[in-house]
């Protein structure tokens, strides 16, 4: 016991001679060398406690997707539907989105873990049930989110357009708490409700900045204002911001990218674009006689309620997918493009697909024309389309014909790749476009007050996104 009372003291006291630095370097190798046992022992108790932990929950608790998949198969089998259970999946009603969400895209690497993966039916309607039952979520934000999850709601514009105006019903249908200032209680109903909205499918710039506008709108708000005054200035200014920086916006678009096109040109266009839609319409009004190549993608085919609206206007189109693109380039002309989102780099951010057709279009030297509105401006970077995007519901690529048994069609049925443990499957929304592959941006410039609203239309090469 002696021995073990007196051994300290000569390890950390007593130094021998030639070793005393006048900066006590001893004491500081001591005092790591302390550090580094307590960590030492730290990481040994936390070991024992992980590994205590996941001996208890592994007999109660799945650890992976595989012992969900074996759960879904035993409530299948209980239920009499022993064929779904053989393929692996959870019935019927389930889909592939809802594997991969387990699983990620592109295997469990998630292509980085920076793709924004769709939430699976079940777990939306659950969020959606819990939302009710609390009775946080306004009605008419429970319906948006639906119409965003399902893709009903389409396009930048129809997007931020849809989530100011049910803002908007929220405001209507508010009323302060006693006791409460209203630009503060507000803010912060307004703030659970955009959280909703994300959780159903990820919010992208247009939206952003529409929602970041009537938060400050709110936060400034004249305390001095009844409530009836208030909310009714709030209305207003979501008016006041989709007439002036949407709609508006997109008419002086249409009218100065218009002039660009001339008598017998062929205008290529990729999907469906309301601001390439209404240039494209607008110089047929103005008699020009040109013909349009709409180029589409499956599985959502947008491109034909553009080609139907310019047929109904007595514009020659021409329909083709993207494997035909190389074969329909070489007659156009001019290629007048949408986007979601223009990067402060200059790279338009826009529906997978737009990439490919500006790419063939400069190869071919043909010019290539953004058309974009200021408020979808980012100053957000992005080389390539890896650093963000966002999947889309990997079902949508296959045949849903029949989900209960194998068919003789050539396209797969969701049930069948679910029977492929090692087929996985990738659907991005979004690709981003080099600015070198771009001749020209079209975009509007928003003034002051109720002054009137120019245009930018210039040769990307003088101008980086200075506006």
């Amino acid at each position: 016991m002696a021995d073990s009372n007196t051994a300290p003291p000569p390890a950390t006291n007593t130094k021998p001679e030639g070793s005393i630095a006048p900066n006590g370097q001893q004491a500081t190798k001591d005092k790591k060398a302390a550090k580094e046992q307590k960590r030492e022992r730290r990481a040994a108790m936390r070991a024992q406690q992980d590994a205590a932990g996941a001996s208890s929950s592994a007999a109660t608790k799945p650890g992976d997707a595989r012992n969900k998949n074996a759960t879904a198969k035993k409530s299948q089998g209980d239920s009499g539907s022993g064929k779904a259970s053989a393929a692996g999946t959870s019935g019927p009603a389930s889909s592939l989105d809802e594997d991969l969400t387990n699983v990620g895209v592109l295997g469990d690497a998630s292509l980085f873990g920076n793709v924004t993966l769709p939430r699976s039916a079940r777990l939306n309607a659950s969020s959606w049930s819990t939302a009710s039952a609390k009775a946080t979520i306004h009605p008419a934000v429970l319906q948006l989110c639906h119409e965003l999850s399902t893709f009903a709601v389409r396009g930048a514009n129809q997007r931020a357009i849809a989530v100011l105006r049910a803002l908007g019903t929220v405001i209507a249908d508010y009323r302060t708490p006693r006791g409460a200032v209203l630009n503060r209680d507000l803010l912060t109903r307004v703030s659970q409700q955009v959280g909703q909205i994300v959780e159903s499918r990820p919010m992208n710039t247009s939206t952003g900045h529409a929602v970041r506008f009537l938060k400050y709108e709110i936060s400034v708000v004249d305390a001095n204002l009844r409530e009836e005054e208030a909310k009714a200035h709030l209305l207003e200014r979501i008016e006041h911001f989709i007439r002036d920086r949407i709609i508006y916006a997109g008419k002086v678009i249409q009218s100065h990218a218009a002039g660009k096109i001339h008598h017998g040109d062929v205008v290529m266009t990729y999907g469906s674009s309301s601001v390439i839609e209404g240039t494209l319409l607008q110089a047929h009004k103005q008699g020009t006689r040109f013909e349009v190549v709409v180029i589409d993608s499956r599985p959502l085919y947008s491109g034909r309620n553009l080609v139907e609206r310019l047929l109904e206007a007595g514009i020659p189109t021409t329909y083709g997918l993207l494997s035909s693109l190389s074969a329909l380039i070489p007659r156009v002309s001019l290629v007048l493009l949408g986007t979601a989102s223009l990067l402060s780099n200059g790279a338009p951010y826009a529906t997978a697909g737009t990439a490919m057709c500006a790419m063939m279009a400069h190869g071919h030297r043909i010019p290539v024309i953004i058309c974009c509105e200021t408020y979808k401006f980012s100053d957000r970077i992005q080389l390539d389309s890896f650093v963000v995007n966002e999947a889309g519901n990997s079902s949508d690529l296959f045949s849903h014909e029949d989900l209960d048994f194998k068919t003789d069609s050539q396209l797969l049925t969701a049930t069948e790749v679910g029977e492929q443990s090692r087929l996985k499957v990738v659907r991005l929304l979004y690709d981003v476009t080099p600015p070198k592959y771009i001749s020209a941006i079209a975009s509007e410039v928003g003034l002051s007050g109720t002054e009137s609203v120019g245009v930018i239309l210039r040769d990307y090469k003088s101008v980086l996104f200075g506006i």
